[in-house]
């Protein structure tokens, strides 16, 4: 076997050492007795395998050389489960414990959960995040069976690298055949460290809820081993039962699985903030000679356990009675801070950095993260060098991100017909294009040729806004980057917006000033529209562009909506490869948003409301930009 680094990895093995080992995704086919055993006497999931502690030394073929508790083994790499993934899975047993419709892990002990808990504490949220390694690692992988038979005849077991997003063409009406029968659609997804302790999966794969075609489809199956309990006419059928052809059927309910996940963590409580707790005498003693106190953190940081500090009333002016300076970002909020004043008081803010609450101006309080420092903390002490528990953040780590930057910067370095990475030595790395080289542009100046079909159409549709737009549900954005220079590399910061005469707005109109977000406080009578709007667009250095915009009273419907209109020609011209010869990778992952707006089947615009269309086509926008000005080429896993 050829040297390997070792990796931490989870092994599979049987609950009971006295136990013959099944793999936990291995669903009992022909098997009468094993089938009885685990559905009537449901000794599947974390009942039947449970996953050790271990590390991979070598892999040489299906065969993974494992160390495990001292002793070193040779396992088929069907037993070994990524480390992080692994985690996930004993996060779900320890949430699960004691609920009703959940295999319960027998196995999870202390050992386990301090392995867990450890891992924990190197995050900041001191969750693992599924929906990440779902999106990065699962997205095009299929958890499945033992044995799994692909389009091209390649045997896959338990794992399938080769989800195809384009199969969606061979997707035919199905039929009734034998043990195969028709579905209406996939409804729902649970990745493998979820399914494996469900009573209605039981098995480590990819799970999809199925909704089956009449008349199976008003079924009720709830009480069936695999019976959806909130949907009538549907099963939970594991990734080994849906054929290769399904497979963008298989991306289409992870996404949408990942995407449902990103909404609920977003709406989520923030860890809480914990206060400094005080300091000994020994530990202020630590402080001073440039290390942290004994038992402390490593570096100030916010922590999930923490206790909210009491945030103060936020002042409304400066200390000395005039404006605050306005923030770049969020254009409600201000700052006391005046640079021509900092050499007069650096004394005072190398030995007098505030470190309690009290100590706060009324209305200003401590950034957290980092948060309070201690008593002899000289962080702010610019004239000697950082210790090297200053330098790190750990809060803000996360591995599987950091790892997949790395990687990301290695694969761009190896690029080197069109690019070059410079400051290995001296640590100040940046990548520069080689003089003289030059990769084709075709792609890139078709990328831009249809930017610019596309500003073109946002703003002659900006120029007719219906008034009705503005109060439905989907906010009306402006998007600033059709109203900007080729040279702008990026939106601008603030909105403000003047009647194109430079008359103040109407006074029923509102314009958001950090996200270009029109809305109206009242109903205009008809003497007040149509109505144009100049908007000048703000960055930190300065007025960066200027946008016309319309609200008129005429409410546009269906396909009279001149989005509508402007929808068809842009999506013929994308999915021209004569007019518009993308590359191909660019030209796939267009395929997904183009499709929000358009039916390529039926070859017409999809019925939006205006601030839906906006935001598709805004983001279309910005993707191509990428492409004309990065020569960006994505991976081509979408060829509808």
């Amino acid at each position: 076997m050829a040297a390997q680094q070792s990796t931490a990895c989870w092994v599979w093995c049987p609950v009971e050492s006295s136990q013959d080992f099944k793999h936990p995704a291995d669903v009992p086919i022909g098997d009468e007795a094993s089938a009885k055993a685990a559905f009537l006497e449901l000794m599947r999931g974390p009942r039947l395998a449970r996953i050790s502690p271990a590390t991979m030394l070598q892999t040489k073929g299906n065969l993974a050389l494992i160390a495990e508790k001292g002793a070193t083994r040779e396992v088929p790499k069907s037993m070994v489960l990524p480390w992080y993934e692994g985690l996930l899975l004993l996060e779900e047993l320890e949430q699960v414990q004691g609920q009703a419709g959940h295999l319960q892990a027998s196995w999870l002990d202390e050992e386990l959960r301090a392995v867990l808990e450890k891992e924990r504490t190197k995050f900041r949220t001191r969750r693992l995040n599924g929906t990440s390694y779902t999106e990065q690692r699962l997205l095009t992988m299929a958890v499945t069976g033992t044995k799994f038979v692909d389009g091209d005849d390649r045997e896959w077991n338990y794992r399938r690298e080769n989800i195809k997003a384009d199969d969606k063409l061979n997707l035919v009406d199905g039929e009734d055949d034998g043990a195969f029968f028709k579905m209406r659609e996939i409804i729902g997804y649970l990745p493998p460290w979820e399914a494996f302790h469900d009573e209605k999966c039981g098995f480590y794969q990819d799970f999809y809820q199925i909704r089956w075609e009449h008349p199976f489809s008003e079924v009720d199956y709830a009480a069936v081993e695999n019976g959806a309990t909130d949907e009538k006419g549907a099963t939970w059928e594991p990734d080994e039962c849906l054929p290769a052809h399904m497979d963008f059927l298989r991306m289409a309910a992870k996404k949408k699985w990942i995407t449902t996940r990103r909404q609920k963590e977003a709406q989520a409580p923030p860890p809480g903030i914990r206060r400094r707790p005080t300091q000994s005498p020994q530990a202020l003693g630590a402080a001073a000679n440039g290390s942290p106190p004994p038992g402390a953190a490593a570096v100030k940081r916010e922590r999930p356990d923490d206790v909210p500090v009491p945030m103060g009333r936020q002042a409304k002016r400066r200390r000395d009675g005039t404006a605050l300076e306005r923030d770049l970002l969020m254009s409600r909020a201000g700052h006391d801070f005046k640079p021509e004043e900092v050499e007069k008081t650096l004394g005072q803010i190398r030995s007098g950095w505030p470190k309690k609450t009290e100590e706060y101006p009324p209305g200003f309080h401590v950034a957290s993260p980092p948060g309070f420092c201690w008593e002899a903390c000289d962080c702010m002490d610019d004239q000697r060098p950082q210790k090297s528990f200053e330098t790190k953040k750990p809060w803000l780590e996360e591995p599987l991100r950091s790892a997949d930057a790395f990687a990301a910067i290695s694969a761009f370095s190896d690029q080197t017909r069109f690019v070059r990475r410079r400051g290995m030595v001296s640590k100040m790395c940046y990548f520069e294009s080689p003089g003289g080289k030059f990769h084709d542009q075709t792609g890139a100046k078709a990328a831009a040729d249809l930017m610019l079909s596309i500003e073109r159409a946002l703003q002659a549709v900006l120029g007719q806004i219906p008034f009705g737009s503005l109060s439905e549900a989907d906010a009306v954005c402006i998007p600033a980057r059709a109203f900007l220079s080729e040279d702008a590399d990026y939106e601008p910061l603030l909105f403000s917006a003047t009647t194109a005469s430079g008359a103040p707005m109407p006074s029923w109109l509102r314009v958001n000033a950090d996200t270009g977000q029109i809305s109206a406080s009242r109903p205009p009578v008809a003497a007040e529209l149509p109505v144009q709007l100049r908007f000048d667009l703000g960055a930190a250095e300065g007025p960066v562009g200027k946008a016309n915009v319309g609200i008129v009273a005429q409410n546009f419907t269906g396909s009279a909506a001149p989005w509508f209109i402007a929808t068809t020609p842009l999506a013929q011209k994308y999915n021209d490869s004569t007019r518009c010869p993308l590359e191909r990778g660019v030209w796939s992952g267009l395929y997904e948003h183009f499709s929000e707006i358009y039916d390529f089947t039926r070859r017409t615009s999809k019925e939006k409301t205006l601030g839906a269309w906006l935001e598709v086509v805004a983001r279309i926008l910005r993707l191509l930009r990428s492409a004309s000005g990065a020569g960006l080429a994505l991976d081509p896993y979408v060829v509808p």
